[in-house]
């Protein structure tokens, strides 16, 4: 049975980076220095400029920024030639998009010949060509090489979501330089640094699924972006599983099932807490499970693992703490690498780090 080719992208991955330790990643990232646009001005070779030399610099950056600024509005007031530009793009956008393994157009293509009377036979739209031809920098336009560099939106993509997940509540006031944050009141939580200036990393993951009718094949489910302050669990909670969003069952007064109802906004997130009671998260060979005593699945997976051979064991150990008590900042992950995640039974979704960032300045407030 052959594989299409689109869906064989989302199935592999890597090759994986080098364990980074997010802890160490902001701890580096503390140190760097970001200048501002004072930092600038106050700059020792700035300030060696005599009065004409800076007048000079600073008429040629302002007329140049408004004469691009007068020649793009010129364009977009010019209906022609701002629809000429829309249809260009598109053009050129759907050409990189099918190299890139986007899906197919189905139909019979309809062959049009060119109309000299059309737009591009325009004087106007000819000399915007021509203006455009003649700038030597070529790297601002999509050409067939970028369909390596970017990944076609498939028909599998599609927002599962029937409102919005939070994954947490609060304020959160992070990477703040310390000469804002000294003396001034924090507003976290003291488990995340009290008063202490407090770091954050954001954390891309994207969550993959099996195709119901190929095992061996993966598609792309969803993607989500954490704060490293977070733990796995609020994670976990905001996958969006068919699994986890099961309706609920309306029984009349004699026991019959004669409806489902779906649960509100408030109700939905009662029914996201739920959806990590039997849930294991497999993380450099470490398994996160829910921590309940007799009922963990990291217990009954090391319970199985000691059914196989020795020779074919993986190496797995339990963590000392769960999927609530496990913060992004206490683990070490590798781009690129899927880690494998078990709930609700037999549930499997496979999640590949795509990004660790740092954040400059954030302020993250959730009502």
């Amino acid at each position: 049975m052959s594989v299409d080719i689109m869906r064989g992208y989302d199935s592999f991955f890597g090759p994986p980076s080098e364990p980074i330790s997010i802890r160490k990643f902001l701890d580096d990232t503390a140190s760097l220095i970001f200048p501002l646009a004072n930092d600038v001005l106050n700059h020792a070779g700035w300030q060696s400029l005599s009065e004409d030399e800076r007048a000079a610099v600073e008429g040629e950056c302002s007329g140049s920024v408004a004469e691009l600024k007068a020649a793009v509005e010129d364009v977009w007031n010019n209906s022609m030639l701002s629809a000429h530009l829309y249809r260009t793009h598109a053009a050129a956008v759907s050409a990189v998009h099918s190299q890139a393994g986007g899906p197919a157009s189905k139909g019979r293509k309809r062959k049009h010949l060119p109309d000299p009377e059309t737009a591009e036979a325009q004087p106007e739209v000819r000399a915007l060509e021509d203006k455009l031809e003649a700038i030597s920098l070529r790297c601002w336009r999509l050409n067939q090489e970028s369909a390596f560099f970017m990944r076609a939106s498939k028909h599998s993509d599609f927002n599962a979501l029937k409102y919005i997940k939070k994954s947490g509540h609060g304020t959160l006031t992070c990477n703040q330089p310390s000469s804002q944050s000294a003396g001034a009141s924090s507003t976290l939580p003291s488990a995340l640094g009290g008063n202490s200036p407090h770091r954050e990393a954001l954390v891309t993951l994207t969550v993959h699924n099996r195709v119901p009718w190929i095992h061996s094949q993966l598609i792309r489910f969803s993607q989500h972006v954490v704060l490293s302050s977070q733990t796995l669990a609020d994670f976990v909670r905001v996958i969006p599983c068919d699994s986890s969003e099961m309706p609920n069952e309306v029984i009349d007064s004699q026991g019959n099932v004669v409806g489902y109802t779906y649960e509100s906004e408030e109700q939905g997130e009662e029914t996201a807490a739920c959806a990590t009671e039997g849930c294991i998260l497999l993380i450099e060979g470490v398994a996160y499970g829910v921590g309940r005593p007799g009922d963990d699945y990291a217990d009954r997976l090391l319970s199985h693992l000691q059914t196989l051979p020795e020779e074919k064991r993986p190496q797995i150990t339990k963590s000392s703490t769960s999927l609530s008590q496990t913060p992004f900042t206490s683990l070490t992950l590798r781009i690129n690498q899927p880690y494998w995640m078990l709930h609700q039974g037999n549930c499997e979704h496979f999640v590949v780090i795509d990004q660790i960032r740092h954040v400059t300045f954030l302020r993250v407030a959730v009502e």
